[in-house]
């Protein structure tokens, strides 16, 4: 599985956004991405994905789950059928109530798997984002600011379920502190193009 860009551009009116990025993504590693506020972290997820336009080649190999920064969730479902509906559209996760049983525990979602959504808050509803895309079956997992919300606790476990995931992991976070570039392939997005961060960065 991997995820190649070549040579891609994004501009919104006549600015550039992304400036020429080339880069490749491989199998079963695991990436953060650092940068300021509205230095196109987000855009250059989003591009992966097919959701904007942009110029340039991006080729994807895998299926990709993902966890988008202030998503809104539905109000009338539950927990676990949220959860379970997001897993089932593609194919069934072997063994899912189990994953989705640890998970909830590891991540310290300390409510009723029936409770609705709408009456978690945004700490929790983070923690149900975060499980929806793990137990989504995929190759990639894209995670944008996904510490948002998350006590110091859950933030250690969410990194400790991270690093053992198979799959290859790109996140965008701020709160960078929380990962060791010993498990963690540090990149950083500056005026509009993406570096390669050193070990001693």
């Amino acid at each position: 599985m991997s995820i190649t860009i070549i040579n891609l551009f994004k501009y919104y009116g006549k600015i550039e956004i992304l400036k020429g990025i080339n880069y490749r993504f491989e199998d079963h590693k695991k990436y953060i991405i650092k940068g300021e506020n509205g230095i196109g972290k987000t855009t250059l997820l989003k591009a992966i994905l097919n959701q904007i336009k942009y110029l340039g080649v991006i080729e994807v190999e895998g299926r990709i789950s993902y966890v988008p920064e202030g998503v809104i969730l539905p109000n009338y479902m539950s927990i676990y059928s949220f959860v379970e509906t997001i897993s089932n559209l593609t194919s069934r996760v072997d063994d899912f109530d189990n994953l989705f049983n640890k998970y909830y525990k590891d991540l310290g979602l300390e409510v009723n798997k029936k409770s609705m959504l709408g009456s978690l808050s945004k700490g929790q509803k983070q923690k149900v984002n975060i499980i929806q895309a793990l137990l989504s079956p995929s190759e990639i997992l894209l995670l944008d600011e996904p510490l948002s919300g998350l006590d110091p606790e859950s933030k250690k476990n969410f990194v400790s379920i991270i690093k053992k995931d198979p799959r290859m992991v790109i996140i965008i976070s701020h709160q960078t502190a929380n990962f060791r570039k010993k498990d963690f392939n540090f990149l950083e997005i500056n005026k509009g193009e993406l570096n390669v961060l050193s070990k001693a960065d």
